[in-house]
């Protein structure tokens, strides 16, 4: 027998609701990211290149490539992720050994996290949340009813995301370490992880990270210059002051496309690290205020994958891989305003950056494949590409029994 049920298509009960939240706020940022990446990075790629466009003609091959790989990793199954997962953790601790160790690995901006075979260059540690994310969802989902004791915390989830951190410590990069301590949060308190290992987790974290900053001079500078009122803006404190400019520059409408004044080299990695300062500058409070909106939209289809499944690891996994994306592009708005000391990390679809760009679109096409899994969804889904009603507003999704 055949059950007819008709379902509204729009609403936020909706069953593909997150699907299409995760489609549309990253086609947003992606296209917002290009506009902006074409019109900050024409300066300093005539420079390099002598062509204007050359950075840009590199981002969209970026696109193509982590689209194609978006829409691949959507289609997989959760079998597919669980296997995934460790086998990429191992590929990226292999690399991110071969740049700490190997006379592959390079410094950029004080911090040793790339990998260079001359005119080919990766930066491991993006592939490595990814990993993370992946391992943690498997590792926690088998380890849930062993998280009320210390060992069941730290065997082995908890000692796996240690080293990985350590490592990315290693060279010195505190802003993709602080990411990752987030995206790690996130999974071990959706996997259920009592607060009192929360707290205490914070502590050493905290602990650590000074530490850090006070044994490397160049990390203790950017601290010491975001704190300090005195800041040189001519000097530690020029960047983040043309950032500010450009931001105030723009008011509410912003100056228009193409036409920021501190993309023409005032304005150090305009197109990567500070894009957030070029498009409000350019497109204003509104351009800036859009692309919130897109990410409050990422955390709201997140929340609901994370609600609605019921399989442990997809909902670790959509957790650590939404505090990834939201969270990096919340610290590297708040470097750009100057609520956070410069941590040289992109802002996720919109900063120009093969590595960046193309592990952040495998890690949403992951979620949309969680998204394609939650009940209904899937019906619907091959519903609306067979039949659409008149009005476009509903569906009939037919069951078999």
């Amino acid at each position: 027998m055949a059950v007819t049920t008709t379902r509204p298509i729009g609403r936020l009960t909706s069953p593909v609701t997150s699907y299409y939240l995760l489609a549309s706020s990253t086609a947003l940022l992606v296209v917002v990211g290009l506009a902006v990446v074409l019109s900050s990075s024409s300066i300093d790629s005539i420079k390099k290149e002598g062509d204007p466009f050359s950075l840009f003609k590199a981002q969209v091959v970026y696109l193509v490539i982590g689209v194609a790989l978006c829409i691949l990793v959507s289609r997989g199954t959760v079998a597919f992720y669980k296997a995934l997962g460790p086998w990429l953790l191992f590929g990226s601790i292999l690399t991110l050994i071969l740049v700490a160790l190997s006379p592959w690995g390079r410094s950029t901006g004080g911090n040793r996290n790339w990998l260079d075979f001359g005119d080919f260059s990766a930066q491991p540690s993006e592939a490595a949340k990814l990993a993370l994310a992946l391992y943690l969802g498997l590792a926690l989902s088998h380890m849930r009813s062993r998280l009320s004791t210390l060992r069941g915390a730290l065997v082995p989830a908890g000692v796996v995301a240690g080293l990985v951190v350590a490592l990315v410590l290693a060279g010195g990069d505190i802003g993709t370490a602080a990411v990752m301590i987030l995206l790690v949060s996130a999974a071990f308190w959706t996997a259920g992880l009592p607060f009192r290992f929360f707290a205490a987790g914070s502590l050493a974290a905290v602990s650590g990270l000074a530490m850090l900053i006070a044994l490397r001079p160049a990390l203790l500078e950017r601290v010491t210059a975001w704190w300090s009122p005195g800041c040189d803006e001519l000097d530690e404190c020029f960047q983040v002051t043309h950032g500010t400019w450009a931001l105030a520059s723009g008011g509410v409408w912003g100056l228009g496309p193409g036409l920021s004044r501190e993309k023409w080299s005032y304005l150090p990695e305009a197109s990567n690290d500070f894009i957030y300062a070029i498009l409000g500058e350019e497109f204003g409070l509104v351009g800036t205020v859009f692309v919130l909106v897109a990410l409050a939209m990422i955390v709201l289809a997140v929340n609901r994958i994370v609600q609605r499944h019921r399989d442990p690891f997809v909902q670790v996994t959509a957790a650590a891989i939404g505090a990834w994306i939201v969270g990096q592009a919340c610290l590297n708005i708040a470097v750009v305003i100057g609520l956070a000391p410069v941590t040289g990390v992109p802002l996720p679809l919109v900063s120009s950056g093969g590595s960046s760009l193309v592990t952040s679109l495998v890690g949403i096409g992951i979620l949309l494949g969680f998204a394609r899994g939650e009940p209904g969804a899937r019906e619907a889904l091959a519903a609306r590409r067979v039949r659409r009603m008149g009005d476009g507003d509903v569906i009939e999704v037919r069951r078999g029994a």
